[in-house]
């Protein structure tokens, strides 16, 4: 493992792992597995729609408190505040991108924002009203959406040739596809509950972060 620890420094931001919770809303055993997830991982995601803004906040802290950098620590919700030292990045939804202020959104000292996108045309307006990065999907079949057909790699490497900025896969990912995903234009993969629902959380995040070294080597040769 300590040398899987060596790969995720050499990696880090070239291609990235991001983990959203589950929005089951069990605070205390989200907080046990991120402590051992986040040295795997790039971001971790406080997505769950119902708490309020001050309660996601609350979580935050509690990342913090195991020892989760707050660099790594990203809430979902529709609010964009300044740089903070509690949490380092917003991640919206296509309603909040479209009714937020571009001037807002333009100011440089604010953290780090990302939006869901579904189709090349939500893809370029999230980009030009000034997402930094994008979370495209469902990529794979996937049980938190079992009715609906996955949207395949095709489309994700549409989406990723039509902006400029970094497009995350989302949706099925597994250790198997990291490379399939990489190939398509991705710089990055979102996971849920190939790492919540595991029996070890943190050997799960290890072998994805593997894969991801796996892939980098392969593609780079």
């Amino acid at each position: 493992m300590k040398s899987t620890v060596i790969y995720h420094e050499r990696v880090h931001g070239s291609f990235e792992l991001h983990v959203v919770s589950t929005g089951a809303g069990d605070q205390a055993s989200f907080v046990k597995a991120a402590k051992d997830v986040w040295p795997w991982v790039d971001y971790i995601h406080i997505r769950e729609k119902q708490l309020s803004w001050q309660q996601k906040i609350g979580w935050a802290k509690s990342l913090r408190g195991v020892g989760v950098p707050s660099c790594r620590i990203v809430i979902n919700g529709s609010e964009l505040p300044p740089q903070n030292d509690i949490y380092g990045g917003v991640h919206w939804g296509q309603e909040a991108i479209r009714n937020y202020n571009p001037a807002v959104i333009s100011n440089v000292q604010r953290i780090r924002l990302g939006v869901s996108v579904h189709s090349i045309d939500e893809a370029k307006i999230a980009e030009e009203r000034g997402a930094d990065y994008l979370f495209f999907g469902h990529v794979y079949s996937t049980n938190s959406k079992p009715d609906l057909e996955p949207r395949g790699l095709y489309a994700l490497a549409e989406v990723c040739s039509a902006v400029s900025i970094p497009v995350m896969a989302i949706g099925g990912i597994e250790p198997g596809n990291i490379h399939a995903i990489r190939s398509a234009g991705a710089q990055g993969v979102a996971v849920i509950s190939n790492v919540w629902a595991s029996d070890s959380p943190d050997r799960a995040a290890a072998s994805l972060r593997q894969a991801i070294v796996v892939a980098t080597e392969s593609l780079s040769r």
